[in-house]
This record gives C-alpha cells, structure tokens and sequence, in this order.
C-alpha cells in the first residue's frame, strides 16, 4: 500500500532491465563475434553496433512498459513465473520486427539479422533470469523484520470481515502484514460526540502503546466526516491511513482515484488503457491507415471504372453510423449494391439471418455483380481507411452500427461503443459467416474490451490478413 515503496522498486526493476539489456547486447557480440563465427559472416565493427545499442534499450524499455512486464508490483502483487515469461515474449518479438522494418527501411546491410534474432533470444532467457530472481529477492525482502508491516484494521463487524475474506482469497492485499482487527465505532448510527472522542482516544492510545504502521478504516456506509478527527490525528502521527471503499454492487473494469482540488475524484472505467497503449493503439492506426489509404488510391483506379460500368450510381456508399459512446461519423465504403438498397431493405427484413440488432441475408439480391467480388476480397472495405485517418474509426475494434440499430440497443450493448469502432475486430476472425446471434458478436466485443492489449491487436490483424488471403 506504500506507493513511494512500489515506485521504489519498479524503477529499480527498471534500472534492472536497462543492465540486462545492455549486458545481453554485448554479449550477444562477444559470442557472434568471438566464438560463432563458423560459416558466417564477419561482423562490422564494434562502434557500429555500439551506434545501434541505445536504439535497442529505447525500444525494449518502451516495450517493456507497454505489455505491463511491471504490473506484477501493483498493490504488493507478486505476479507467478508463468506471467513473466509470457509477458516478455511479445517484447522480444515485436522489438524484433521494429528494427528489422526499420533497418529495411533506412536501407541498411551492415548490421546482421542474424545477430539481432540471437540477441532477442539471449535477451528473453536473461530477462527472465532476472525477473525471476528478483520476484524471490522481493518476496524474501518483504519476510524480513524492517520490511514487516503491522496494520490496525478497524471498521464495523460486517466490513472488516468482508475485508479479511477478500484478503485471505487475495493475499497480495496484505503481503507481509499483521493485522490487527478492532470492532468499533458502527459509523451507520448517529453517535454522541462523546460516544465518538471516546472511541478516538481508544484507538490513539492503542496506537501509542502499540506497533502500527499503517492503519485501515473498513466501513460499510462510510462517512469520511464522522472519521475526520481521526484521519488527521493519524496524519499528526506519521501513519498511512487506507480507505476501504467497498463497491462491490458495482460493475467496473478499472478504476482510478485523482485529486483535484479540496476533491478527491473516484473514476470508474469500463476499459483498461493506459495513456501510452492508447498512445500506441493510435500510432499503429495511423501508420496502417495511411498505408491502407495508398493502397486505396490505387485500387480505386480499378474499382471506380468497374462500379459505374456495372451499375448506375455513386462510386462510393457513405452512411451515418455511431461512433465512440454514439458519436455520429459518416462511414465510407465502396458501393457494392443497387442505389435503392436502403429503400428495399424493409421488404426483405423478413429473410434477415441475423438474430438481434443486425441484418444480414446470404443471396440479397441488391448486391450489384462488381459488389459481389469487392465484398468477397473485402475490396469494399478500403475507403474506411480514410476514417481511420479521420480519427473516426480504429484499425482494430467493434463494427460500427446504423442510428437505426442503435436505437434498439439494450444497455449492456452499448458497451460495443465505448471504444472506437474498427475496419476488423473479434467478430471479423472469429467466424462471422457462422455468427447469426447479435448477443455472440456482443460477448465477443465485450471479451475484447476486457482483455485489450496491443498484442491482442496486432493478433487480429494477423489473423484479418490470413482470412482475406485464405478467402474465407
């Protein structure tokens, strides 16, 4: 619960890291340059390499941050050894692939691929060397006397048991503590002033002839002012004082509490980004959109001539959607049916294959024969890089649904758009010929948000590029 001591130790951890890189980047040198040298070639010079070293420890280090490899100090976590290992795999593979796109594009053939693979291996089996040692370091750390904390639990009967069940299901909440629970001062009732100094003068003597470092209040109904005297004679006294807020009859994925001014904010979040995924999530959408917007302009030579021969009517089909939390956007697409579609769509409702807020039939015959192919390759789906340069769409997210089908949402649907929609997502990779229940695409969508991660993104667009070139 000390946040000075867990910044503490994760810039440490930090510190470590930035050592094992450099060390795994020498030696890596050393063994290519010295020992294995049988049937390759020779490499450059040292200062060349030495040029591309801080390179290296900047990506690692940004990479590190981004797939969380320090979660594991949150609220005195120690993560297991499994987690540590997996964390650091998508590191090694995604600093990998950035250097060798970024070598292939500053066109150089001095530094070795083969050196750059061996030190991304060396540098995961060392990397989790250290984490490893340092995860029983910490532990051992935290057994010793000096880093023992005595905490003074204190609440009604109801709270602090409800807080003791949590803590033995979660023992990182109390990791190296003793705690000492003391049934008082039932905050629900009105007591006298004199009921409440009464209790006060309690505790303070308790805390004066007693060992206490920290000190937990644990209330149902809290009111913090019928604790305020309390809270600031602990402060007088050098003690760290926890709240216990209890919502547990309420739905969040994250939360974060700020201050801001006299006001101290609780915010809850229905998605877990930190501002730098969020930094990444947008910087990898603007580099493949503006990728995808070059291929768009070059495939527009071809398709906008075959639209118009096959068909009277606009090139492109621009329809209203809802965006982020229902912001409105206009979603471009190349045409791919007849101009009265929408006219014809409620006369065909009848055949919609889709259960739920979506409409979907196999053979609908307002599909223009160009539109058929463009739908098959997914060539349709291109001018939507332009709303991902817009800043309307994501590269990776939900599909964005018609003002008409978000008027029938039902509350926990909504939840589709608390992120920004995307060209592909869950759904898209999952199946979605065989997908005919909306509630599924809900659950997937909803999976998503959960467990978003940039790994999780680069995944799906991965595995979007095999069922565009599988055809299926």
């Amino acid at each position: 619960m000390n946040q000075r001591r867990r910044s503490f130790l994760r810039y440490t951890l930090m510190i470590i890291d930035a050592a094992v890189i450099v060390l795994s980047y020498l030696f890596t040198y050393y063994l290519r340059d010295k020992l294995f040298t049988f049937g390759l070639d020779d490499l450059a010079p040292f200062p060349v390499y030495f040029n591309l070293m801080g390179t290296v420890l900047i990506v690692w280090m940004i990479l590190l941050r981004l797939f969380r490899n320090y979660d594991f100090l949150r609220g005195h976590r120690l993560v297991s050894a499994w987690r540590i290992c997996r964390n650091l795999i998508p590191v090694e593979l995604v600093g990998l692939g950035a250097l060798a796109m970024g070598l292939f594009f500053i066109r150089d053939t001095v530094i070795s691929r083969t050196f750059l693979m061996t030190f991304a291996g060396i540098n995961y089996v060392l990397m989790v060397a250290a984490k490893l040692l340092f995860r029983v370091y910490f532990y051992r750390l935290q057994k010793k006397d000096r880093y023992h904390r005595k905490v003074l639990l204190l609440g009604n009967k109801r709270a602090v048991e409800q807080f003791q069940a949590t803590a033995r299901t979660t023992p990182e909440l109390l990791l190296n503590a003793t705690v000492e629970p003391r049934f008082a001062l039932p905050v629900e009732e009105h007591l006298s002033d004199e009921e409440r100094q009464r209790f006060f003068d309690d505790v303070l003597d308790y805390v004066t002839k007693n060992v206490v470092d920290e000190v937990v209040l644990a209330y149902s109904d809290l009111r913090l002012q019928e604790l305020a005297p309390l809270i600031s004679d602990c402060h007088r006294m050098g003690l760290m004082v926890n709240i216990v807020l209890d919502f547990s009859g309420i739905e969040y994925t994250r939360s974060e509490v700020d201050t801001v001014g006299p006001f101290n904010i609780v915010s809850f979040q229905s998605y877990d980004f930190s501002p730098l995924q969020r930094f990444v999530k947008h910087t990898i959408d603007y580099a493949i959109g503006l990728v995808g917007f070059l291929a768009f302009l070059v495939i527009f030579l071809v398709v906008a001539p075959a639209i118009k021969l096959d068909s009277p009517g606009p090139i492109f089909f621009v329809q209203p959607r809802k965006g982020k939390n229902g912001r409105d956007f206009n979603l471009v697409k190349f045409r791919t049916m007849a101009v009265d579609a929408e006219a014809r769509k409620a006369e065909l409702m009848e055949q919609n294959e889709m259960q739920g807020h979506m409409f979907k039939i196999a053979r609908d015959p307002r599909i223009t024969r160009v539109g058929k192919i463009l739908r098959k390759t997914s060539l349709d789906e291109f001018p939507q890089f332009l709303n991902v340069l817009k800043g309307d769409m994501s590269i990776v997210g939900t599909r964005p649904p018609t003002a008409e089908e978000f008027l029938q949402y039902e509350k926990h649907h909504r939840r589709r758009l608390s992120v920004a929609p995307g060209i592909t997502g869950m759904w898209q990779v999952s199946g979605r010929n065989r997908i005919d229940d909306f509630e599924e695409i809900v659950k997937l969508d909803t999976w998503y948000i959960d467990h978003w991660s940039v790994w999780l993104d680069l995944r799906i667009i991965f595995k979007t590029l095999f069922v565009l070139l599988s055809g299926r």
